[in-house]
């Protein structure tokens, strides 16, 4: 059983620049992964992802501009933190590097070990799709 996705991409840009332009705040974010943020978007705070009538509650574990953003949640169908119990939450974590004139931004989901068996393959490739979606977004914002 896998426990992670991870995904790593080569952005055109320095760390400061990604952060700011794609992490840094909600709209930031929201400019490329869920279409709003509502809520307490900074560390330690929660909030909400909202795609249309879906939404997913999140706690930000890790604000650290501009290298590290990690939050926690609970993958597929949950939309609130208490929907399932806490040790089934998946944490997302974006690690941004520098890679010469460039970023290498890092992207790790872990956690699906914890979750219920019942869900847990079901959950695995919801997310899988979807991070290959989601992140399929990122680099058209520093296309010239």
């Amino acid at each position: 059983m896998r426990d992670s996705i991870i995904h790593v991409l080569l952005l055109p840009a320095d760390p400061a620049t990604v952060w700011e332009r794609s992490f840094g705040s909600a709209a930031a974010l929201s400019s490329w992964f869920p279409q709003s943020i509502e809520g307490d978007y900074g560390d330690g705070g929660v909030f909400e992802m909202v795609w249309g009538e879906h939404r997913s509650q999140a706690r930000m574990t890790i604000f650290d501009p501009p290298r590290v953003l990690a939050y926690q949640w609970h993958p597929g169908d949950a939309f609130t933190l208490d929907a399932h119990p806490e040790d089934q939450l998946t944490t997302v974590q974006f690690t941004l590097e520098p890679d010469g004139p460039n970023t290498k931004v890092t992207m790790v989901e872990s956690g699906f070990a914890n979750i219920a068996e019942d869900r847990r393959e079901w959950a695995l490739g919801q997310n899988t799709g979807g991070w290959e979606e989601e992140l399929a977004k990122l680099p058209k914002q520093y296309a010239s």
